[in-house]
This record gives C-alpha cells, structure tokens and sequence, in this order.
C-alpha cells in the first residue's frame, strides 16, 4: 500500500475517532447556550446573512488572547495524550495477534538515505538507541514527544542516548527531527516499519475490536429556567465567552485561528492548532438561493484536475473568467497554476505566493478576463475547506472581488479514497459574511457546455507536466522548482488495482465534452498521459 493511500486511511480512521467526543462536545454547547442565553435567541435569529466583505469588527483584549491560547494548549496536550494512548494500546493489539513480535532492531524508518533501527518491548514501547552524532537538535521534550531520554556507553566506548516513546509516531517524529528540528508532524504509522512492512499496513489486518455493551441511558434532568441573578453569577471565563457570542469577532491575517465551526471537522495534528480542522459548508436552498450561477469550461476543468494529480503536496492556482451582472453568471473559462510558498506541512496546506499574482492578472486582462477565483488541492483527503482555507479564502475576497462580483474558491481532491468514482472531486464554496465571521457555504457549478477544447489547452498540460518532471535516476525532481512542490509517484498502486497514473487518465477523460465519443476522450486523455510517462521516464 502506498504511502499516500495509507496517510488517507490513517486520517479516516482518526476522523471516527474524534467524531464520537465533537458530537458530545457540540451537544454539551449547545444545552448551555440554551440554558445561558435563551434571552438572546431572537435576536441571533434575526440576522440578516449577506454576501459582504469581512468588516471592522470589536478586538480582544490581550487577557481573552492570552486565555483562548491557554484554552487551546490544554485542548492540544489532552489530544496528545488520547493519541498516544491510543498508538500504544494498537501496538500492543498488534504483539498480542501475533502481527509483530517483541525484539532487538525490531522495527526500522528510513530518513534519506539512512536508516535508524528501534527496539520494540514487549508492552508496546519502542526503545530506540541514538548515537550522539546523531543529534543535530535538543532532545525531545515531554510536550511534543513523549519519550523517555537516558544515556549510556557501548561496548566500544561510544556515548549514546536510549529513548522510549509510546508509539510509533512519536519515534518516528524524533528520527525526522534529526534534519529538520522545527518538523511538527509525522505520521509513524507509514513510515516505521517491522520485517519491511508498514506498521500502518499490519495495523489494517487486525480484527475488529468488539463492540462495547451499551451504557443504560441516564435520567434526564429538568432545565432550570435561567434567571436575571444567574447572568450576575456568571464571570471570568464564561462571561467572556457569553459576551464572545453576542459581538463580533475579528479575524486577523494569521495569530488567531477562526473557531466558530471547531468541533464540525476533524484535526489532523495535535500541533497544528485549529488551521487545519476541516469544516462542513453550509449550503444554499430553495429558500435561501445561491446568489449567482457558475459555469466551468473544460479547459479549465483539465488543467485544475491535471494540476492537482502530479503532486503529492497540495498545489494552488487561480481562476480566470467574467462575470455577467446582468444575468449574475461567473464564467470560469481558465486555470492558471501559480506559484505557491514553502511550506514544512505542504501536504495539508497551501499558501499562494503574492508576488505572482500581478503577472497573472495581466495575463487576464489580456483577454478581456480577470481573476474570478483561486483553486488548491487536497491530495489525498476530502474537499471540505480547513479552517485556514477558510481564512485565505475571505482574505482573496476581499482583494480580488468587486462590488457585487463574486471571488471563489475551488477544491480539488484527486486521490481521496473515499470518493467512490475514479474522477476528482471538486467542491466549489465562498465565504458569507455572519456576525463578523467567514461562514463558508458551498457552491453549486455546471459546465459551460462546450463542444470543444482549444488546441492551445494540450500544450499547456505538456508544460504543467513538464515543471513537474523527475530527472531519470536522480532523488530529485529536476524542474518544479517554481512550484515548490513535490512530484507524486504515479507507478504507485492507487485503488483497484489501478495505478495513479491510470487514474489520471480516468479522471481527464471525464473533464472534456460530453458531446464527444468516449472513443475521443480516451484518445485525448491517453495522449495526456503518454507525454507525462515520456517526460517523467516512466517505462513501464
């Protein structure tokens, strides 16, 4: 299984995990606020949603600052301690099925070129002996990495550490921190190994656990009515909260993360923050209808969908098209890829890099067009925006939209393996202004209807996959360097039987006009993956 399949797994199954606690989390929310603020319900309810810029909105002081960071940290530390308990009660799932066995330089993770042997005891604890050469960093504190730090002498005089960690994530984290010291985040399950298979892999072959009998159902308490002389009672923390929730709340550019929706995705690292926590968009309906209509051409649907598939980063770009007031239509005629900045967590986020973008709206206004939206990539998980593409979103729509012109964001996700077709799924969304917070609601788009794709479209998915090219025999790519982004391995195994490469294929063919026979959108969408397989040397 490859490693960005078993990432994808990893996640789904920490998605479950969580899932349980948000819902009581949300559930316990929203009793007190029923309890607490019932007297403010009418005017919550009388709340005029509109399409707006972001406005000026009530600060915090720095006491609410510097307690939300508090909240936050204990909240970070109390997941910490959830995973490795977890990590380490699989493990030993894992020695009692027989599926790995207790022993000296039993499990193995290879950095570059160098590979690092572990112990693994027989409670579930892996013990591994570091040579003091090999520390380029402070040891690893209790905070980030659990581990347990002595040091002592080999036989040949050598000073070496021993460290014990609780799981595989956390040694595996501690080996990466050796070239980069600032890394906060690893994913131990698909990078330690035992007799050279992923630990992640074993851990898919255990049984089921059983089923816990259910608890009987507690008596229901009767809700107090909330009285005038509650409200006085009420200070500190819960009355800042309670004021939170009746006045708008700034966003700023990056200190502090949004929250409003934070117990509706899932975390994909306890150091993270909130930025990466996936949110639900809420959607329009016949009552409250999408306020313009959207159409794709196909041209911009290969290059979006091309786009995101060589990279196992997440990947960034703008839409280009018009918009027509008169009948409110934004017309997405083109996806122009743009360079992105370096980020240490490139696979979760993503980050377009300013400076191009002057180049590319010019390039717009060339042909009578203008920047109308941006897309990124979810390589592979699903395409509900995270907290900070919530954030980037607002912040591009201020900059980019016009007065009664919309600005929207486009999520691609091409290897999720949740999604049951071989083509990507595409989640469009904008962001509506809500008591001074981005609310994002998805979008609806259909496609332009052409009859066919320009010719010029063909050279500009060669180029693409030409930036992306790997350098026969060499570790690394030769040209994506404007991109900053890292090249997928299209031979590895996808789903199905298929390759990543094939499901490339699958997934263009799918993006060109239905007018044509599938006999030409096969045609078009292997000469597609013939040029990439020439230009990356793929042979087989």
């Amino acid at each position: 299984m490859d490693d960005d399949l078993a990432f994808a797994l990893a996640l789904q199954a920490q998605e479950e995990e969580y899932a349980t606690t948000n819902a009581h989390m949300s559930a316990r929310d929203e009793a007190r606020d029923d309890e607490d603020d019932s007297e403010d319900d009418d005017d919550f309810s009388g709340k005029k949603k509109t399409f707006k810029p972001r406005a000026t909105a009530k600060t915090k002081n720095s006491d609410d600052v510097e307690e939300d960071e508090e909240d936050e940290t204990i909240a970070m530390k109390s997941r910490s301690k959830r995973g490795t308990r977890d990590g380490k009660v699989i493990m030993q799932r894992l020695l009692e099925h027989g599926l790995v066995k207790a022993g000296e330089n039993a499990l193995t993770t290879k950095l570059f070129n160098d590979l690092y042997f572990a112990d693994l005891m027989t409670d579930g604890t892996i013990v591994w002996k570091k040579k003091k050469q090999d520390t380029t960093a402070d040891p690893p504190t209790a905070d980030d990495v659990s581990a347990e730090v002595s040091t002592a002498k080999d036989d040949a005089g050598a000073e070496f550490e021993t460290l014990t960690f609780n799981t595989v994530t956390e040694f595996r984290l501690a080996v990466s921190r050796l070239r980069n010291p600032d890394r906060k985040m690893d994913n131990g399950w698909d990078w330690v190994k035992y007799n050279d298979v992923k630990i992640g892999d074993l851990k898919r072959q255990l049984p089921p656990e059983p089923e816990a009998e259910p608890k009987a159902p507690r008596a229901r308490r009767e809700a107090k009515a909330p009285t005038p002389k509650k409200r006085k009672k009420k200070a500190g923390k819960d009355e800042k909260a309670y004021q939170a929730s009746i006045s708008k709340q700034v966003i700023p550019a990056r200190t502090q993360r949004a929250s409003r929706n934070a117990s509706r995705g899932l975390v994909f690292s306890e150091e993270s923050g909130g930025d990466l926590q996936m949110v639900t968009c809420e959607k329009y309906t016949s009552k409250q209808s999408q306020p313009f209509k959207i159409t794709m051409t196909s041209a911009a649907e290969l290059v979006m969908d091309f786009h995101a598939h060589l990279s196992s980063d997440e990947i960034a770009g703008l839409l280009g098209g018009v918009y027509d007031a008169e009948s409110k239509t934004l017309r997405i005629t083109r996806a122009i890829p743009a360079r992105q900045l370096q980020q240490e967590n490139a696979g979760v986020e993503v980050e377009i890099d300013l400076v191009c973008i002057p180049e590319i709206a010019e390039t717009l206004e060339k042909l009578g067009e203008r920047v109308v939206g941006w897309y990124h990539s979810h390589p592979v998980f699903a395409t509900q925006p995270s907290m900070r593409d919530i954030e980037n979103q607002n912040i591009y729509q201020e900059m980019f939209a016009r007065e009664d012109e919309p600005f929207i964001g486009a999520i691609v996700g091409p290897y999720d393996v949740r999604n049951a077709s071989s083509t990507s799924d595409v989640r469009m969304f904008h962001c509506v202004d809500i008591d001074g917070e981005p609310e994002p609601y998805e979008l609806h788009a259909e496609s332009a209807g052409c009859v066919d794709v320009p010719v010029g479209v063909m050279t500009e998915l060669k180029q693409l996959a030409d930036r992306f090219r790997f350098g026969s025999g060499d570790a690394e790519p030769l040209a994506p360097v404007d991109l900053n982004v890292t090249p997928v391995l299209l031979t590895e195994h996808w789903r199905d039987g298929a390759t990543r490469l094939e499901k490339v294929q699958y997934s263009l063919a799918a993006r060109l006009p239905k007018s044509w026979k599938t006999e030409q959108r096969d045609a078009y969408a292997g000469g597609v993956t013939k040029y990439l397989k020439t230009s990356w040397g793929i042979t087989n």
